[in-house]
C-alpha cells in the first residue's frame, strides 16, 4: 500500500525529471537563438563570418542573462535583432516549461495508478502457473493434483470482483514468458518439488507454496526483477508496495470459503492524490521563492552549488511545512531527512537537517508556518 513517504519519493523523482528537462530545453532554445546568426549558405552576398560569430556569442550570453536574471540583465549595447531573437526564444522556452510541468505531473499520476493495475496483474501469475502445470500433467497423464486443488489459487480464480477488475483493466500475461519463468526458475525449486510430492496438501500447505513462490521467486529472482526494471523505472520503489499488497491478498484466504480481499492503493486515495499534486506544484511554482530562503540560510553557500537533489528535497520540505497545516513540522523534517539519506550525497543528511531546523523556526516566527494542534509545531 502506498504511504506518504512513497508519494514524496515519487514527487521528488518527477520534479527531478522536470528540472533535467528544463536544462535541456534551455540549451535547445539557446542554440535556436544562436543559429539565427549562422552564415546563410544559400546567400549570394558576401557575409562577414567574423561578425556573425560575435553575434552568436552575444546572443548566447544575452539569452542566458534574460532567462536567469531577467530583461534588465541584457547588455544595453545588444543589437535590436539579437534582442528580438532572444525574446522569441524566451517565450518558446516558457511555453515548453509549462507543457513539461503538465507532462511530468500526468506521468507521475499515471505511474502511481498503474501500480494498482500491476497489482491485479501480479495476482494472476499463480493462476497462469497453475494452468501451465495442469496442461503439463495432462500431457503426461499425471494425476497428482495438489496444484489443481490449491485453495488459494482457486479462490482467486473464482473471485468475480477480481475477474471484473482484470477485464476492466485488460490485464494479461505473455504465456510464453510465464512458461519460461516456470521451467527455468520455479519448477526446479525444492519448495515446488516438495509441494508437488505431498500426498494431500492442506490449506496451510497451499498458503506456504503460494507465498514462497512470490517471496522467493517472483519478487526476488534477479532475472525476473531485471525484466520488471526494464519496463518500470520506478520498480525499486514499486516492488515492496506490490509485494505487500499481493501477499496480504493471499493471506486473506483463510478458509476454503474465503473470498480474497482486494487491497486499496491507499487508505485515503483522494486526500493523498491532492497532497501529491499540491506538493508537486508548490515545488515548481515557488522554486524561486524557496531558493531565496535556502540561500539566505546556507551561510555563503551559493544556491547553484547545492546539489539539485538537495535543492528539490529542501523546496518540497518548505512547501510542505508552510502549506499542509495538518502535518507536524517534525514529521516533515524527518521525512525529508530520510529522502536525503536514500537519494542524495553522504553529507546531505546533516545539511538538510540543519537547514530545515533553522528555516522551520524562522518561518514560524514570520508567521508563514501556521499550524494548530498538539505536536504540529514542535520540530525537536
Amino acid at each position: 500500500m502506498l504511504n506518504r513517504r512513497s508519494l514524496r519519493i515519487k514527487g521528488m523523482q518527477a520534479i527531478f525529471a522536470y528540472h533535467t528537462a528544463r536544462e535541456a530545453e534551455f540549451n535547445i532554445c539557446k542554440k535556436e537563438a544562436e543559429d539565427n546568426f549562422l552564415p546563410d549558405l544559400n546567400s549570394m552576398e558576401v557575409q562577414d563570418k567574423e561578425e556573425l560569430t560575435k553575434d552568436r556569442e552575444q546572443t548566447g550570453k544575452a539569452f542566458s542573462a534574460l532567462i536567469h536574471q531577467g530583461g534588465d540583465a541584457i547588455p544595453e549595447d545588444t543589437k535590436p535583432e539579437i534582442v528580438k531573437v532572444i525574446k522569441e526564444q524566451q517565450q518558446a522556452y516558457l511555453n515548453k516549461l509549462t507543457a513539461n510541468k503538465e507532462h511530468f505531473k500526468k506521468r507521475l499520476l499515471s505511474g502511481i495508478t498503474s501500480i494498482y493495475d500491476d497489482y491485479i496483474k501480479f495476482l494472476y501469475i499463480v493462476v497462469e502457473i497453475q494452468e501451465l502445470i495442469g496442461l503439463e500433467k495432462r500431457k503426461k497423464n499425471n494425476t497428482h493434483d495438489n496444484f489443481a486443488k490449491n485453495i488459494v489459487i482457486n479462490n482467486l480464480k473464482g473471485f468475480e470482483a477480481l475477474e471484473e477488475e482484470r477485464i476492466r483493466k485488460n490485464v494479461a500475461w505473455d504465456t510464453d514468458l510465464i512458461r519460461a519463468w516456470y521451467k527455468e526458475y520455479i519448477k526446479p525449486q525444492e519448495f515446488f518439488i516438495e509441494y508437488d510430492n505431498l500426498a494431500k496438501a492442506t490449506l496451510e500447505d497451499d498458503q506456504e507454496f503460494v507465498q514462497t513462490l512470490y517471496k522467493s521467486i517472483i519478487f526476488k529472482n534477479d532475472n525476473i526483477n531485471d525484466y520488471f526494471e526494464a519496463l518500470d523505472l520506478g520498480w525499486s520503489e514499486n516492488k515492496p508496495i506490490l509485494r505487500s499488497m499481493v501477499l496480504k491478498t493471499m493471506k486473506s484466504i483463510e478458509t476454503e470459503e474465503s473470498e480474497p480481499i482486494l487491497m486499496e492503493l491507499s487508505k485515503n486515495w483522494e486526500e493523498d492524490l491532492l497532497f501529491l499534486k499540491e506538493l508537486y506544484d508548490l515545488a515548481i511554482d515557488k522554486e524561486e521563492e524557496y531558493e531565496t530562503l535556502i540561500e539566505e540560510k546556507s551561510k555563503n553557500w551559493e544556491i547553484d552549488r547545492v546539489a539539485l537533489t538537495d535543492r528539490i528535497i529542501l523546496e518540497m520540505a518548505i512547501g510542505e511545512m508552510i502549506h499542509f497545516n495538518s502535518i507536524p513540522v517534525k514529521v516533515s523534517i524527518n521525512e525529508y531527512i530520510e529522502l536525503s539519506k536514500l537519494y542524495s550525497t553522504p553529507k546531505s543528511k546533516q545539511f538538510v537537517n540543519g537547514l530545515l531546523d533553522v528555516l522551520s523556526v524562522e518561518l514560524q516566527k514570520d508567521g508563514q508556518i501556521k499550524k494548530s494542534g498538539r505536536g504540529l509545531l514542535d520540530n525537536k
